[in-house]
């Protein structure tokens, strides 16, 4: 069973065998046990309780082999049951004069998982206190796992940790300085080197301390630290042991600020380790100056080795690169920021993809904060959004006009280079949304220089409409709108482009254009100028660049004490780390590659009948000739018609989900990943009156989702007359990905007879997707990277006849992707007619990413559909929908 599931497959049996293996006497068969409990078993798992009175029996049994597989069993399944029941048993064995030291070492580590993960049920202020002595233990194994456990336990609860420091320096000083240690914890030369760090980090949750004794000491640790790291090791393994204590040092010197003068001497360590041939050194060696900028007053010292970390900019070892740039940033002040500023740019078009977004964000966020000259401000960003528009969000753009609307001086110079910018020969995306802006707001200032009349910027701004994307002809419709009120002359000319979009298929553009050509042919012109009223200034708020970069730092389990930045951004997190740990569920990374997708939903029939999908077909590399789907099984008519009602709600979201004899069951659905409300209506086509009705959504794992009626509806009537309506509402909530698609019950009694429709509701993972917008390499490279990857991909070829006979067939095929949650990415593939989408799928316990490409065939009649996403469940869920929506046409 234990290779079955390591295998993937899914056991849910077994289950109480391996409950009766953990209450043998016998080793072997308890170790099994456990091990199969731990893999096997869920939390809401009916044995659970059982297992729960096996887990504290063995804690408390006096077997040091028997406590330790219950401690490793309880760190493996860590339920919320456990951590509110076992605890207290926990800390006994921990806190226990009897226990080993193999136990207290366990039994430390296994109270740092339950904190991480369930910090609210541990109740940890009422133990931490009497955890933080065993940072003196004797056994430097035991001290090593209750620093880690205290280190946790700092960022949470300071107050009840307040004595660790004092425990932590002594401790320290009695390693460093002292040289009280057992020669078993000797790493070539180095005493204990994991505990000296992890002691080194503890630190730096606590201010630095009143005592002046204790202050000297640390002092003394530090500059003993620092002094034995100038003789160069000989051996590696030394090297890299002394060199992680000493950078942990200088992360605690700059912490506490103790002495500038060590501040300085650490700026010539690391000057010099910058320069290092290893290329471990040198990251660190960055990373630690970028700290040390974030603190120090005076940067000379570090401004002397600007032209190497510059240099670092185009290290062979991408995560160098990184720090180079983080470290530039940080550095950064009026005095350099032209010189840094300039160096960024120059090196954005060579950068790395994955740091181009990064660098943008720094760039814009220096340009702003340190401009001295408006016009240096405008060129700069004109030329960012140029050179990195494919690789930032629209939040760089945004903030170029809320800073232009606020600043008068800016207003003309932006307008002249908005201007010369839509008539350049190539103009980015981004930087043609900023120029229709400005120019529809401030356009009206250079209206009477040379080459800038109304007629010009309306024929700059139509000369590059035709090559962008529709959210920027939305913008620029906008912009049109505002010549008719800001250029009366112009007006006919103006109309004339609203009338052209007047008749688009995007529905954004149709509306704009039909509003502002209605206003503009008004007969009266009172209501146009209060309509197209010049933008006033945004009010004063943090930058929206600044809160994105802070979310691209990565979560850890031990929060960080100081942020990428100067003195500034760091003065107000000196001192004690008091912010909330982490919740302790996995990670979830934010890149286009991770989605899971619902499986086969189960049929089921009472009185109504349950849409349910097909397998998957097999997996084929390529739509040729003799590639055929796998043959559909003959259904039933009244089978048919309900999955294309059901089909039709997978990329629609309001229409009919079930109309049958007596009733008639439509569905209205609004998304906001990870939530979402779904309108339940129900209509009586009976001849008689409906009695008793109840309706009820039901998910299959209340666990991954849950449905529930919402607040401040009015209750169902208790009598539904013939051709009425009734509705309901629920509110959904994604909380992890789920396989199986919720029910809908509707009981009633019609005619005398009690009757009960059981129905599946259209929602899957996959219908908590938003779209998304990235640059074709992008797109490309997530694809190969996710291909190689094999995480999650699902392929289907379709039977599609319809696309030889229905000239519509493709523009379709466009709809049913974007309104699953896609994004069309235009222009992506050499084949126009083949259609590329992208989309994160949201849940409460993260964001997964999810890639698609539709490969139509209509000389063959045949469509391949392939889903990529770093997660195979929602990869499923997408590409099975699709299979459904076209099985469906």
């Amino acid at each position: 069973l234990l290779y079955m599931s390591l295998l993937g497959y899914e056991v849910n049996f077994g289950h109480r065998e391996a409950v009766e293996l953990i209450n043998s006497t016998k080793y072997s068969e308890k170790q099994i046990g456990y091990l199969a409990v731990s893999l096997l078993m869920e939390e809401d798992s009916g044995y659970m309780k059982t297992v729960l009175s096996f887990l504290r029996r063995d804690l408390h049994n006096g077997n040091e082999c028997n406590a330790c597989l219950a401690l490793n069993a309880i760190s493996n399944i860590c339920t919320r049951e456990m951590a509110e029941g076992l605890t207290q048993d926990i800390v006994v064995q921990l806190l226990s004069p009897s226990a080993s030291m193999f136990v207290k070492k366990k039994a430390a580590l296994c109270l740092l998982r339950l904190l991480r993960k369930f910090p609210d049920s541990v109740n940890a202020h009422q133990w931490a206190g009497r955890v933080v002595p065993y940072l003196g233990h004797r056994d430097i194994g035991v001290t090593q796992s209750v620093v880690s456990l205290v280190t946790g336990l700092a960022q949470q609860f300071p107050e009840e940790t307040r004595k660790a420091a004092s425990f932590a320096v002594r401790r320290l000083k009695s390693l460093v300085i002292d040289n009280e240690y057992a020669i078993d914890y000797v790493y070539y030369k180095v005493p204990a080197p994991w505990l000296q760090i992890k002691l080194l980090r503890l630190l730096q949750y606590y201010p630095a301390p009143e005592s002046p004794e204790v202050r000297s000491i640390l002092l003394s640790i530090l500059r003993h630290i620092i002094d034995v790291s100038q003789d160069t090791p000989r051996e590696l393994q030394q090297m890299n042991a002394q060199y992680s204590i000493l950078f942990e040092a200088i992360n605690l010197g700059i912490h506490l600020d103790v002495d500038q003068g060590l501040m300085q001497e650490c700026a010539v360590v690391l000057g010099r380790f910058i320069t290092s041939r290893e290329t471990n050194v040198r990251y660190l060696g960055l990373e630690t100056m970028a700290h040390l900028a974030a603190y120090i007053d005076n940067l000379d010292s570090i401004k002397s080795h600007q032209a190497v970390i510059i240099q670092s900019l185009r290290d062979r070892d991408v995560s160098v690169r990184r720090r180079a740039l983080d470290l530039l940033y940080s550095m950064c002040d009026v005095s350099s920021a032209k010189v840094i500023v300039s160096e960024l740019l120059r090196h954005m078009a060579i950068a790395d993809v994955a740091l181009r977004e990064e660098m943008a964000l720094k760039v814009a966020i220096l340009t702003e904060k340190f401009a001295t000259e408006y016009s240096w401000y405008v060129d700069v960003m004109m030329r960012l959004v140029s050179l990195a528009g494919d690789h930032m969000g629209d939040e760089v753009w945004h903030r170029i006009v809320q800073v232009i609307l606020g600043n008068e001086e800016l207003q003309v110079y932006a307008c002249k280079i908005s201007l010369q910018t839509l008539k350049a020969p190539v103009c980015h995306e981004s930087a043609f949304k900023v120029s229709a802006y400005v120019l529809g707001e401030f356009g009206h200032l250079i209206a009477n220089a040379s080459d800038s009349a109304p007629i010009d910027q309306l024929k700059a701004l139509q000369s590059k409409m035709t090559s962008t994307s529709m959210s920027a002809r939305a913008v620029a419709l906008t912009t049109v709108g505002k010549f008719i009120n800001l250029f009366p002359e112009i007006k006919t000319l103006c109309l004339r482009v609203l009338d052209r979009y007047r008749g688009a298929l995007d529905a954004e553009l149709q509306q704009r254009a039909c509003e502002y050509y209605a206003l503009g042919t008004l007969e009266s012109d009172d209501l146009l100028p209060t309509v197209f009223e010049e933008m006033p200034p945004f009010p004063e708020r943090q930058s929206a660049l600044m809160s994105r970069l802070l979310k691209r730092e990565s979560d850890t389990e031990d929060q960080r004490t100081w942020i990428y930045g100067g003195r500034d951004m760091n003065r107000d997190r000196r001192g004690l780390a008091t912010g909330t740990a982490s919740s302790g569920k996995e990670g979830s990374s934010q890149d286009l590659a991770s989605t899971e997708a619902p499986s086969t939903p189960t049929n089921a029939n009472t009185a109504a009948l349950l849409v349910g999908a097909e397998p998957d077909a097999e997996k084929q590399d390529a739509v040729d000739d003799d590639a055929q789907p796998e043959d559909e099984m003959p259904m039933d008519e009244s089978v048919a018609k309900s999955r294309r009602h059901y089909a039709r709600l997978l990329w629609e979201n309001d229409g009919i989900l079930y109309d049958g004899d007596e009733i008639q069951v439509g569905l209205v659905a609004q998304y906001k990943p990870p939530a979402g409300r779904i309108g339940v209506f129900l209509g009586n086509k009976a001849k008689a009156p409906i009695y008793n009705i109840s309706i009820q959504a039901t998910p299959s794992d209340a666990s991954k989702l849950t449905i529930q009626p919402a607040s401040g509806q009015d209750t169902l009537p208790e009598t539904l007359m013939p051709l009425a309506q009734a509705r309901i509402f629920f509110d959904a909530n994604c909380l992890q990905v789920f396989t199986s698609a919720p029910l809908l019950r509707i009981t009633y009694t019609v005619a005398g007879a009690p009757t009960v429709s059981e129905l599946q509701l259209p929602v899957t993972v996959a219908h908590f997707m938003d779209p998304v917008t990235i640059s074709v390499s992008d797109f490309f490279a997530r694809w190969k990277q996710l291909g190689d990857t094999g995480i999650g991909e699902s392929q289907n070829v379709l039977k599609s006849a319809f696309l030889s006979t229905d000239s519509a067939a493709l523009e379709w095929l466009r709809s049913v992707v974007g309104g699953m949650g896609f994004a069309l990415i235009h222009g992506a593939d050499p084949d126009p007619n083949n259609i590329v989408g992208v989309g994160i799928a949201t849940t409460q316990a993260g964001r997964f990413g999810c890639l698609l490409r539709v490969e139509p065939k209509p000389s063959h009649g045949l469509t391949r559909v392939t889903v990529r996403a770093t997660n195979a469940e929602v990869a499923q869920s997408a590409g099975s929908n699709i299979k459904m929506v076209f099985e469906s046409r």
